[in-house]
């Protein structure tokens, strides 16, 4: 029940959170399991905030902690929403927690929008049948290359 509830939740927009938690209950009645705590990557998330200048309100922790937790069990992702909702602040808070506590972290940034699909994923010359990687590919090559080592682009 936390395993569905606790991945699942970050996931799922404010208006359909009710709905999803209704479901959880009725799979599960009766049971409500605390959060798995991380304490030190709260303090970490806390700390670094603190030290960016922003805020370490509880909510903007709880995001970035569920950023965190979605990493554990997933080697990518996406991070979207409207603009102004602290997208990039989460992210770059967790990373730096991650950092400040001695995590492996990892990151690069892309905007998909500013590249076509083929330049993006990368792709195969009719004609020539010659493969030209896209941005992904060569990211993920130039991230497997520095595994084992800290890095932050």
């Amino acid at each position: 029940m936390r395993a569905l509830r606790d991945f699942n939740l970050p996931k799922i927009v404010v208006e359909d959170r009710k709905i999803f938690i209704d479901l959880i209950n009725d799979l599960f009645p009766a049971m409500d399991p605390p959060r798995a705590q991380s304490e030190d990557l709260e303090l970490a998330c806390q700390q670094v905030a603190v030290k960016a200048g922003r805020q370490p309100v509880d909510s903007f922790i709880q995001k970035c902690v569920e950023l965190a937790d979605i990493l554990v069990v997933r080697h990518c992702m996406f991070v979207i929403g409207t603009p102004g909702v602290a997208k990039t602040a989460i992210w770059k808070n967790m990373a730096e927690a991650f950092i400040h506590t001695g995590t492996e972290t990892i990151y690069d940034v892309v905007d998909p929008k500013a590249v076509n699909s083929d330049e993006l994923f990368g792709c195969m010359n009719v004609k020539t049948k010659e493969w030209r990687d896209g941005v992904l590919s060569v990211m993920m090559r130039d991230m497997n290359k520095c595994q084992g080592k800290f890095k932050a682009t």
